[in-house]
């Protein structure tokens, strides 16, 4: 699978480094040619402008000029000394947030913090071209969810309850300038600015000569589910690999979706990238499927499966054996982690190469379970897998990629 993605990587090469050329100081999150440059919902965007003419972190240095279809996006130096901002649909990000709210476990799920009101100045900085903002800790006068917006006062404090920018850089705080370069509460990052916007949006960096980024924001095209063989011999692992965009909601880290197969139920974040439990175990383990529509979802967001007497759902490094949310416990999950951070390819089989679908022992032959994902279904065929025999330096049978347990 790892080397099917990298070959992936090498023929998207050129046209990736097209695009960057035309902006070489600007990076936008979301600029994918292969999902055509959308992004829909609650995703979370981030910005980076990489100028080594404002990368000095020890003295200070003027915020660079970059504008959400024109309206201004605070950028903030991190230690790099490079420049971040994170932007959000405003509606979206409450649904999401009140979604994260009704679970009522704060810092799970799609918390994106609390809110403030535009108006906000106790930060440091002001935000009055944006729709609102996304703090991470708790503010005096913050609302959650659905909720309008208010001016917040005094200063952050407490827990970091973000879990939508889970690896940001660090902000640069070094004594001798202003915290991040622009005077940013550093109890305030990640900050995340919300904005209101239907259509295309055009990110612009006005530096030496004007570059820009146009994201489309709408449904997500070109999401795709793929299985590395169609055959599968008794005990063998079966990879999946989901591609969505749509999926990838924190541009910073390796985003994890769980998927219990019956009753048909999804969750954000139930266990981190490296399997540990997160939402799950408590009532912060919310599922999703009545929420999908109103986070932007299409037909995406959503897999079921048959296992027949065919396949099986494991344990691995991704997921423990169940979910639970305090009530219900969810025993027929199958989990996808994205391969690397803001990469929108997901993939069932941990670091260890070990998948959580697997072929049982006793799988008759030329029988088949199935798997779907955006309303396509893929059939996993029992059956051992075509021998071939190859002659060259060092002669060697091949028996297929699919992995079979001793």
């Amino acid at each position: 699978m790892n080397r099917l993605v990298l070959l992936s990587g090498i023929l998207l090469l050129v046209p990736l480094c097209a695009y960057a050329d035309s902006h070489p100081n600007l990076i936008v999150s979301a600029e994918k040619p292969e999902f055509g440059n959308h992004f829909s919902g609650s995703m979370v965007v981030e910005v980076i402008v990489s100028d080594s003419g404002i990368s000095d972190t020890s003295v200070g240095k003027g915020e660079p000029d970059v504008t959400i279809n024109g309206n201004n996006l605070r950028m903030v130096q991190a230690t790099d000394g490079r420049w971040y901002g994170y932007f959000a649909n405003v509606d979206k990000a409450k649904t999401a947030d009140q979604i994260a709210l009704d679970g009522g476990v704060s810092g799970v799920g799609f918390d994106f913090g609390v809110f403030c009101s535009k108006d906000t100045t106790s930060l440091g900085p002001t935000f009055t071209e944006t729709s609102g903002i996304a703090v991470p800790r708790s503010m005096t006068g913050a609302t959650n969810g659905n909720s309008a917006f208010a001016t917040c006062t005094g200063t952050p404090s407490g827990a970091n309850l973000n879990n939508v920018v889970r690896s940001p850089k660090s902000i640069n705080t070094n004594p001798s300038i202003l915290s991040g370069q622009i005077g940013l509460d550093a109890n305030a990052w990640p900050l995340i600015q919300l904005f209101s916007f239907s259509n295309n949006v055009v990110v612009r960096y006005n530096g030496v000569g004007t570059q820009s980024v146009t994201l489309v924001y709408d449904d997500m095209p070109n999401v795709s589910l793929s299985l590395d063989k169609q055959n599968y011999p008794p005990r063998a692992h079966v990879f999946a690999t989901i591609n969505d965009m749509q999926l990838n909601q924190d541009p910073t880290s390796r985003d994890s979706w769980t998927f219990n197969i019956d009753p048909q139920t999804v969750f954000y974040e139930a266990f981190t990238e490296s399997g540990t439990i997160s939402a799950s175990g408590g009532t912060g383990l919310v599922n999703l499927i009545p929420n999908l529509s109103s986070l932007g979802f299409e037909k995406n967001g959503k897999l079921s499966m048959t296992l027949g007497s065919v396949a099986q759902l494991v344990q691995n490094n991704f997921q423990q054996s169940t979910a639970s949310d305090g009530t219900t416990t969810y025993s027929k999950i199958v989990t996808f982690v994205e391969t690397e951070p803001n990469t929108g390819i997901f993939e069932n089989a941990d670091d260890n190469s070990q998948s959580n679908i697997r072929i049982l022992s006793s799988a008759p032959r030329d029988q088949s379970a199935t798997i779907e994902y955006n309303s396509k279904s893929y059939s996993i065929v029992s059956g051992l897998s075509d021998a071939s025999i190859s002659f060259g330096t060092t002669p060697g049978i091949s028996l297929g990629t699919s992995q079979v347990l001793p």
